[in-house]
């Protein structure tokens, strides 16, 4: 029988952007990350597949954008969108590195604190 879906609860500050989120794990694997940057109350909402981000929809880091990327399995962009805009090249590298930074820091904590995660019930 498979695990049932978890998830975990954190906080995390990756380059210095302070952050409460949470994550939502598989059978051990993070599956996705929605995040809460208290400071401004902008949000992102970060979908994995593994260690791969496949998918960013959210706040801009260095604007006020509200931004949509998707990446193919090997990491290619398919979709960078801002509105009728593109989003340039070092916020898709910043998003990138914000969401390894994140996912790092919650499938860490999720190994060490894992006897205090929450089952929930699998989505429909």
């Amino acid at each position: 029988m498979p695990a049932p879906n978890e998830e975990f609860r954190g906080s995390s500050a990756p380059g210095g952007i302070a952050a409460t989120y949470r994550a939502r794990f598989k059978e051990g694997k993070i599956q996705s990350l929605e995040e809460t940057r208290p400071a401004t109350s902008q949000t992102g909402t970060y979908e994995f597949l593994g260690a791969r981000l496949m998918s960013y929809r959210g706040a801009a880091l260095n604007s006020n954008d509200s931004i949509e990327l998707q990446f193919d399995e090997q990491g290619k962009v398919l979709q960078a969108r801002a509105g009728d805009k593109a989003v340039s090249a070092e916020e898709i590298t910043a998003i990138r590195d914000r969401a390894q930074s994140l996912r790092s820091h919650a499938v860490s904590q999720y190994s060490v604190k894992g006897h205090e995660q929450i089952s929930i019930p699998p989505q429909r």
